[in-house]
């Protein structure tokens, strides 16, 4: 849709933020004036004796009322309204630099076991997760997150997602609703220690069947003999009675409380969420979806009776038991009505009915979450397409391929083709060459996600893609830069043993050793790369690795960046091209700086 669309949907939302401000002022004082005067109307009846002044006080307390769920009504539209607004603000921010100051930067996801999610950008501080997230429910983060660490491709997996991704391309409405829906889901609801809690609720016995006579029977009794009081009917032996019965269920509330307690706290806990929930089901049930991932995801939330409907249920309960857990509500509740029995009676029966399925509905939403994220790119950054993934012999083409972090008008496209064998790519410095890698594997994993790529066309085969790229010493653990590379490097060259088809990406190879060990090592591991079922791009500023794609033992190819100058200045085109490197600029950097002269 663009810059344009997004733009203008905010100007509307900006607008419709500013009239219902002014409309709740106007509400507020409103709301003001019938209270005065009300307060005043029944004053004036009671010092002046006349039923027109009780009469006016009680319609403007009526009056009052009724403002006042007109009141929360506006307030409700005004905090919908304002999420939207920080939604449209969010996603104009991916055109420029302001997306790099969203908050869910994906950094929990950082770990040693996936280096590639460092190495390529796609969580921490302005990285490809934080650009793209549109998820505010754990299980959306999550979701997201594993489907960029997309280890073992498989190609009908892709193709189903894709279809998905494409279609809510074509929705950003429905994509922005989905997204303020989901921003005031409170946390917890979709956690995993909720959905235990369900379980275990659910194995948990029910009561003795004489507890569901006394819920009904006991505050029956104690409220007869409280109207009976009050009407006068043999009123000592009615507030005898009354009183017994009050004590008994109190004494019942607290024979029951930990039972009790350990059946409703669940319930307590997420009861802020039910109400957002069910309206993402409602929006999600209301969708027509024509892909068939799609129809898929909805038909979970529509079968046995809809999540919609369950979540009404359940929201109801939930407001019940919220009541309970107000100190004075708790007394009243359970010394009338044997409010927790009636509590944990719904719930357990609601839970029976439906908990199983709960943990099926909040997937299914954390999924619906996650594609709409991974189709942001195609609303926000030009020239996207969707990926062909081939199950042939290991290969990987595209034309005009570009880096999504780099804004539009900055990216630079690349054209490049490999087939099982070994790319030594060399060039100067700042040239382009780790850009170049980043390039294709972040697009290679937005491709295994289902997502869309930055490529005028983009051609893969199921392949697993290890990285060796940004390395880190560690003074904890005594491990230098070099030998963090070398275990890198080993994983890499273990991997290739497997026999499964691979891609390796590796930056400045044995860059943190002298010249001669490095190419050394270089060789060899290349080498040891070279094998039918692995593709392996190397950049490096050694040119006698270069010499390796006359070597007859190994598959390898050359490409190369380069630079001219203008005066003094640098220049970069940053595009790839076949052979072999013939110029540096290290000494020309050296005289800028100074150091030479």
């Amino acid at each position: 849709m663009g810059q344009e669309y997004y733009q203008s949907e905010l100007q509307k939302s900006i607008e419709a933020c500013g009239a219902l401000q002014k409309k709740y002022n106007r509400i507020s004082l409103l709301r003001l004036f019938v209270f005065l005067f009300a307060v005043v109307s029944f004053a004036a009846g009671v010092w002046m004796q006349n039923v027109f002044g009780y009469v006016a006080g009680a319609l403007g307390f009526l009056a009052f009322l009724l403002l006042l769920r007109v009141h929360d009504r506006v307030a409700r539209e005004q905090r919908r309204e304002q999420a939207r607004r920080e939604t449209l603000e969010r996603y104009t921010g991916r055109f420029d630099e302001r997306w790099k100051t969203f908050p869910d930067d994906g950094a929990p996801y950082l770990t040693e076991d996936f280096p590639q999610g460092r190495d390529l950008d796609l969580f921490g501080k302005a990285s490809l997760y934080q650009l793209i997230c549109t998820a505010h429910t754990k299980m959306g983060r999550d979701r997201l997150a594993n489907s960029l660490q997309n280890v073992a491709p498989d190609r009908a997996e892709i193709q189903r997602r894709q279809g998905a991704v494409r279609e809510l391309a074509e929705k950003p409405a429905f994509a922005v609703e989905l997204e303020c829906l989901t921003g005031q889901v409170s946390p917890g609801l979709d956690s995993g220690e909720t959905l235990e809690r369900f379980a275990e609720t659910r194995k948990m016995p029910k009561g003795p069947a004489f507890l569901k006579v006394l819920a009904w029977g006991l505050p029956f009794l104690t409220l007869f003999f409280l109207l009976s009081a009050l009407l006068g009917i043999q009123t000592r032996w009615s507030m005898v009675g009354f009183d017994v019965l009050l004590i008994v269920q109190i004494l019942f509330a607290l024979l029951g409380y930990r039972r009790n307690q350990a059946v409703l706290r669940p319930v307590f806990a997420f009861q802020a969420s039910v109400e957002p929930y069910r309206a993402v089901f409602a929006l999600l049930e209301r969708e027509t979806f024509t892909s068939a991932y799609g129809k898929e995801l909805k038909e979970k939330l529509t079968r046995n009776g809809g999540a919609v409907q369950a979540l009404q249920e359940l929201e109801s309960i939930a407001g019940a038991v919220k009541l309970r857990f107000n100190g004075l509500g708790y007394i009243l509740c359970n010394s009338l009505l044997m409010w927790d029995y009636h509590c944990v009676d719904r719930f357990q029966a609601w839970n029976a009915t439906h908990g199983a399925a709960m943990g099926e509905w909040l997937e299914t939403v954390g999924e619906i979450e996650a594609l709409a994220s991974l189709s942001v790119l195609c609303n926000v950054r030009e020239k996207t397409a969707f990926p062909e993934i081939s199950g042939a012999a290991p290969s990987l083409f595209f034309e005009d391929l570009r880096h999504p972090l780099i804004p539009g008008k900055k990216a630079v496209g690349n054209g490049f083709s490999l087939r099982a064998a070994t790319c030594v790519v060399t060039g100067s410095n700042m040239s382009g060459k780790t850009t170049f890698l980043r390039s294709i594997g972040v697009n290679l994993l937005l491709a295994y996600a289902g997502g869309p790529v930055l490529a005028k066309r983009f051609q893969a085969s199921e392949l697993a893609l290890l990285t060796s790229m940004r390395i880190e010493d560690s003074v904890s653990e005594g491990i230098s830069t070099f030998y963090a590379e070398l275990l890198r490097i080993k994983r890499i060259v273990a991997f290739s043993r497997t026999g499964k088809p691979m891609l390796a990406l590796i930056d400045e190879i044995f860059k943190g050793t002298n010249s001669r060990d490095r190419i050394l090592g270089a060789t060899e591991t290349i080498r040891q790369l070279s094998v039918p079922h692995a593709l392996t791009i190397v950049t490096t500023h050694d040119f006698e690795l270069c010499e390796l794609e006359n070597d007859q033992t190994i598959h390898a190819v050359n490409c190369h960046f380069s630079e001219h100058y203008v005066g003094d200045e640098i220049r970069f085109d940053y595009k790839i091209r076949p052979g072999r490197c013939k110029t540096t600029n290290a000494q020309h950097l050296l005289r800028m700086v100074g150091i030479l002269t």
